[in-house]
């Protein structure tokens, strides 16, 4: 899998004052002054017609790209604002507002990020090198979507260190695979699959994003075949009495009807289902499991639930098409 792009180097960077050509379709029309304006700045950075007033010292502390940009002699007599060379770059100029205001107040670091923050972050985190920038918003994912199943067992239900929002789980998705952060696809791609049909995730609802790539959605598609498949051998116990009723069960008759029963609610429940149901693969144990079952079977029932769970999630990259996880690696 390709998601995202290669980080950039110095020599990436558009030149300082660069001329843009009479064809540029930046050129038609006139820059603006953003809110990053700062009146002791000496460098222009330019995205789009916006233009962010800024400090070249704040730029190469935390960018390794525009330090070593800086440190390359510039032409002389290129234009210039209020006495301050021009780097026009090709990103979006929101993404460099929402990072501007992380450079110059590190105290929003350390709150809950807001998705779109987080993005841009990421993604000028990696294409220019802001390091910490970048490890923050990686560690922001990773910890709401761990590769480990004991982190996975301690996240809480809802969201710690990003901004909880209608559309999430779709947008860091999509994030993911555009950044290359696949140790948190698997996880991010369960609760994806939990929270929406896939013609929700293919083609957006309510005006709601949709899975943005190809690969993302063949993705998914393989995961659905794949997690049906490992259910039916899973779940299999539910049709038979290899589990229940266990060998030491001193009321067989009984908690083999309250198996067959359980089976039963469990078969129509997913007739009826618009989205695949797809937390039993590895989320912990639920009292309806036990259904009227005796003690020594419902013990019996949760033990092999438990360890089917835990293979589930050894399993759990396969299902997406990735490598197993002690493989699996973030793309730099």
């Amino acid at each position: 899998m390709e998601p995202g792009g290669p980080p950039m180097s110095g020599r990436d960077v558009a030149p300082l004052a660069k001329r843009k050509r009479t064809d540029d379709p930046r050129a038609e029309a006139p820059p603006v002054r953003s809110k990053i304006w700062m009146p002791y700045g000496d460098i222009i950075i330019q995205a789009d017609a916006t233009q962010f007033r800024v400090n070249r010292d704040i730029l190469a502390q935390h960018s390794s790209v525009f330090s070593d940009m800086f440190s390359v002699p510039q032409p002389p007599n290129e234009p210039t604002v209020e006495g301050c060379p021009i780097v026009h770059v090709s990103d979006a100029a929101k993404d460099w507002e929402l990072l501007f205001e992380v450079l110059y107040d590190p105290f929003t670091s350390k709150v809950v990020q807001p998705f779109p923050v987080l993005a841009a972050m990421l993604r000028l985190g990696r294409k220019y090198d802001f390091r910490k920038a970048k490890e923050d918003a990686i560690a922001r994912i990773h910890s709401e979507f761990p590769s480990t199943f004991q982190e996975w067992e301690a996240t809480p239900d809802n969201f710690v260190h990003i901004q909880a929002g209608d559309y999430l789980l779709i947008e860091l998705f999509n994030l993911a695979f555009e950044c290359g952060i696949l140790t948190s696809i698997p996880a991010l791609g369960m609760s994806c699959l939990d929270s929406y049909t896939l013609q929700d995730l293919f083609e957006g609802s309510n005006g709601g994003p949709s899975v943005a790539t190809d690969q993302a959605k063949l993705a998914l598609a393989l995961a659905v075949e794949r997690i049906v498949n490992f259910q039916r051998r899973s779940m299999a116990w539910l049709d038979g009495d290899k589990v229940v009723p266990h060998i030491s069960c001193k009321s067989k008759d009984r908690c083999r009807n309250s198996r067959i029963s359980l089976h039963g609610r469990r078969a129509l429940y997913l007739s009826r289902a618009r989205k695949l149901n797809v937390s039993c693969t590895i989320d912990e144990w639920g009292e309806y499991w036990s259904g009227e079952l005796c003690s020594v079977c419902e013990a019996a029932a949760k033990d092999h639930y438990e360890a089917t769970r835990r293979k589930g999630w050894d399993l759990l990259p396969t299902f997406f098409g990735l490598p197993p996880w002690q493989d699996l690696r973030d793309l730099d």
